[in-house]
């Protein structure tokens, strides 16, 4: 008798399957950002299926989770950057008395 395990690529394109009704009924706008979850989950496969002891949709989404959090905080550095260089400018602008 043959085993169905499935590969570990084979894994997350079943995970996306059964994300896919999902995202369907969402909008436009929020049906891009689920398919790009789709890609993080198609990138971290491996550490997706590897993680034994959680269902494959709790290790996506903490997947998900740390990439969310890396863009958020590439974003927030980059405000950062943006406001210090505002405060050095109102600084250079201002009249000294």
């Amino acid at each position: 008798m043959g085993r169905d395990i499935l590969s570990v690529t084979g894994l997350a394109h079943k995970l996306i399957g059964d994300l896919k009704p999902l995202s369907e009924m969402l909008a436009p706008s929020d049906r891009r950002i689920v398919e790009g979850f789709f890609d993080a989950i198609l990138q971290q496969r491996v550490a997706i299926a590897t993680a034994t002891d959680l269902l494959p949709l709790e290790g996506a989404l903490v997947i998900l989770l740390v990439e969310e959090r890396k863009r958020n905080q590439h974003e927030i550095t980059e405000l950062y950057q943006q406001l210090q260089e505002l405060r050095h400018e109102i600084e250079r602008l201002k009249p000294e008395p």
